[in-house]
């Protein structure tokens, strides 16, 4: 054989191998199935009322490029964890596909999971059978609201699950809501004040962002609003805690105590240099 043909016969199965990685057209023929059970804390205290997982969200798929079928269930675990767990589940085999969590009602197409955008919860670990996905502790469920399975090299949106809110999760009552304005530092993002079903109220902030700094605290003012650092100063504050993080999604548990009447804004505070980085005026909701 000459050199130039054992250079073209090199070349093909170059090819041939990159095309069978890209593709592992074997996995359309071998399905990967497993069976996990849904994960129970290790101990529980004696005195905790709720020791079982309670349902915040669940849908059934439907097909998207390839047949898929099954549910799509999100628990909130009696230690606070939360978990996607796919039951009676099955799609398509393939090669590095996920699991997404899609920030839309429901996806039919592919361009639908890309313009929403989405959270990957992971591999997908078999494409027949009941698992499980450990949820971010700062995903907000009323954004994401679709599960999908994505084939992440070709970009597909093999099946999707549309979740529907639980009962539990749907009785949350907004009391107060508004949206950042910049002082000191362009912020953006909305503040909610939610009253959870067990009594407890929860700061929430969506879409967030602002600037970094040394020690960055949230408070709630004793004011309508708050243009500059000399009302948060005047006006007094409660403070809520340490700012968690410049941007994204994060939530704040708010004293028992404290008076929503009397503070009706959400500042964002630099103790160290007593700067107003921003500031949400709260409207109260009946």
């Amino acid at each position: 054989m000459t050199n130039r043909k054992k250079l073209i016969v090199v070349s093909a199965l170059v090819v041939c191998g990159a095309a069978w990685y890209a593709f592992r057209p074997e996995r359309l023929f071998i399905n990967k199935t497993v069976n996990e059970a849904l994960p129970v804390a290790s101990a529980q205290p004696l005195a905790s009322a709720n020791t079982q997982p309670v349902v915040l969200a669940a849908g059934s798929f439907h097909d998207g490029a390839h047949k898929t079928s099954g549910m799509a269930t999100i628990y909130q675990l009696p230690e606070g964890k939360r978990v996607l767990r796919l039951t009676n589940f099955e799609t398509s085999n393939g090669p590095d596909v996920r699991v997404f969590l899609v920030a839309a009602n429901d996806a039919t197409d592919n361009d639908t999971v890309k313009r929403a955008g989405y959270i990957s919860l992971g591999s997908l670990k078999g494409n027949v059978g009941d698992q499980n996905y450990d949820l971010p502790a700062n995903v907000d469920l009323q954004k994401y609201r679709a599960a999908t399975i994505w084939c992440n090299r070709f970009s597909v949106n093999f099946g999707t699950a549309p979740l529907q809110a639980s009962t539990s999760q749907a009785s949350l009552t907004t009391l107060a809501s508004g949206h950042f304005h910049g002082v000191a530092h362009e912020t953006q993002g909305a503040a909610t004040i939610y009253q959870l079903p067990d009594g407890k109220r929860l700061l929430r902030l969506t879409e967030f962002k602002t600037s970094n700094g040394p020690d960055v605290q949230v408070y709630l003012v004793a004011a309508n609003d708050a243009n500059d650092s000399d009302t948060v100063k005047k006006a007094g504050f409660a403070p809520v805690g340490a700012l968690k993080g410049n941007q994204g999604d994060q939530n704040y548990e708010l004293s028992a105590n404290l008076d929503l009447s009397k503070y009706h804004a959400v500042t964002i505070w630099c103790r160290r240099f007593g700067v107003n980085f921003a500031t949400a005026p709260l409207a109260m909701h009946n």
